[in-house]
């Protein structure tokens, strides 16, 4: 049986997360992030075109994002 592992991460800390579409960045995050917590480029898309998972809506939502 292998041994958990955990981060601590201070509380006023910013976690950045990068990778590929579909690498799962959002899903980890909505697992161990409260929603308030999170800005996503998925969420900044459903926004724009009501398809977190369009990439073409990619320019509008990162001009987005405050």
């Amino acid at each position: 049986m292998t041994e958990k592992k955990y981060i601590r991460i201070p509380p006023f800390a910013t976690v950045l997360m990068m990778g590929t579409p579909g690498a799962g960045k959002s899903t980890f995050a909505k697992k161990y992030f409260k929603s308030t917590s999170i800005l996503s480029s998925d969420f900044f898309r459903s926004l724009i075109c009501d398809d977190e998972n369009n990439q073409d809506a990619n320019k509008d939502a990162f001009n987005t994002i405050p």
